[in-house]
C-alpha cells in the first residue's frame, strides 16, 4: 500500500511481505526453541521475556514521556508478591495476574500524582525512595514471608500444568507477545503521540491542549501495570522470591537495558533486555572478572554508539537502503 487511506493503517505493526515473513520466522523459532535447546537455555529465554516486559514498561515512562524512574524493581516486587500471596490462598492464576497488574498500577498512581511537579534527578530520587520503601516493607511484613522470602509454585489452570520450564516458557511467550503488541500499538495511537509531545516539549504540548498531569500520570500507571505483569510471571519463573531480589541494582539494570538498547525506541528496550540478559549469563562463568567486563562492555557501547544498539541498526539499515549512493 503506497498511501495510508485510514488511520487504522498507521496502527499496523507489520507491513508488506518482508515484514510478515520476518515475523513468521521469528515466531516459528520462538515456538520451536524449547524443542531444540536444553532447559537451562529455555529458562534464560523466559527470564529475558520477563525482563523485556519490564524494559518495555520503563520505555513507556522514560522513552516516551521522559520521566526517569529508579524504582521499577518495586513495581516488579509488588506484582510478584501479590501473585504469590493470592496463589497461596488458592486463587486461580487467571485472577492473580490481573490482581498483580491492578495493585502495581495503583502504586504507580500513588507515586505518579505527587511526582507531577518533579523532573530529572528529583523524580529519580523520588522513585528511588519508593523502591527502597517497598523493599523495607516486604522485609518486615510477616504475611509475605518477611526477609526469609516466599516460595512460588508454577501455575495450573484450565486443566493445564505449567510446572516445567518448557510449558511455562510458552505461557510467558504468549503473554509477552500480547503485551508487546499492545505497547507498540499504544505508541502509534493518539495517546502515544501525546506522550511523545510531553517528552519533547511539554510547554508546547500544554498549549496544544494536551493535559500534562493526565498523560504523565497515565504513563506512570501504564508503566507500573506492565511491570506488575512481569512480576506475576517472575515469581513462578524463579520459584523463590525475597525482598533483597528487588534491590536498587535491579532497577538500575532495567534502566541500563533501555539505554543500551536505544533510549526512545520501543524495539530498543527488547534489544537491550536481550543483550544485558545474555551478557550476564555468558559472564557468569567468569566470576572473578564478570563485573569488570560487564561494566567495560556497557561503557564501550555508550561511547561508540550513544543511540544504543537499535540506533546503530537503524543507521546500518539506512546506509544499505541508499548504497552505493
Amino acid at each position: 500500500m503506497l498511501f495510508r487511506e485510514r488511520y487504522e493503517t498507521d496502527l499496523w505493526l507489520i507491513r508488506g511481505a518482508p515484514g510478515w515473513i520476518t515475523a513468521a520466522v521469528v515466531l516459528a523459532v520462538a515456538l520451536a526453541l524449547p524443542l531444540l535447546v536444553k532447559g537451562y537455555i529455555v529458562y534464560n529465554v523466559s527470564l529475558f521475556l520477563v525482563y523485556g516486559l519490564v524494559a518495555l514498561s520503563l520505555a513507556v515512562l522514560v522513552g516516551m514521556t521522559g520521566q526517569v524512574s529508579l524504582g521499577h524493581a518495586g513495581f516488579l516486587a509488588a506484582g510478584a508478591y501479590v501473585q504469590a500471596v493470592l496463589a497461596d490462598a488458592g486463587v486461580s492464576f487467571l485472577l492473580t495476574v490481573p490482581a498483580a497488574i491492578l495493585v502495581a498500577a495503583l502504586l504507580g498512581l500513588i507515586i505518579g500524582v505527587p511526582s507531577l511537579r518533579l523532573e530529572g534527578p528529583y523524580l529519580a530520587i523520588a522513585t528511588l525512595g519508593f523502591g527502597l520503601a517497598i523493599q523495607q516493607i516486604l522485609n518486615n511484613w510477616s504475611i509475605v514471608g518477611a526477609s526469609t522470602g516466599k516460595l512460588v509454585n508454577r501455575p495450573e489452570f484450565l486443566g493445564l500444568d505449567f510446572y516445567g520450564d518448557k510449558p511455562f516458557y510458552y505461557l510467558v511467550l504468549v503473554l509477552s507477545i500480547l503485551c508487546t503488541w499492545m505497547i507498540f500499538n499504544l505508541e502509534r495511537s493518539h495517546i502515544g503521540r501525546a506522550l511523545h509531545a510531553v517528552r519533547d516539549a511539554d510547554l508546547a504540548a500544554q498549549m496544544s491542549g494536551i493535559g500534562l498531569a493526565r498523560y504523565k500520570t497515565l504513563a506512570f500507571v501504564l508503566s507500573a501495570g506492565i511491570a506488575g505483569l512481569a512480576g506475576a510471571l517472575y515469581g513462578p519463573l524463579v520459584g523463590y522470591i525475597t525482598p533483597e531480589s528487588f534491590n536498587l541494582l535491579l532497577s538500575i539494570k532495567f534502566l541500563l537495558m533501555i539505554v543500551v538498547g536505544g533510549l526512545g525506541f520501543l524495539p530498543g528496550a527488547l534489544v537491550g533486555a536481550a543483550f544485558i540478559t545474555g551478557l550476564e549469563v555468558y559472564l557468569s562463568t567468569f566470576r572473578a572478572w564478570s563485573q569488570l567486563v560487564f561494566g567495560a562492555v556497557v561503557i564501550l557501547i555508550m561511547v561508540l554508539e550513544p543511540a544504543g544498539l537499535y540506533g546503530r541498526w537503524l543507521k546500518i539499515r539506512s546506509y544499505w537502503k541508499t548504497w552505493p549512493m
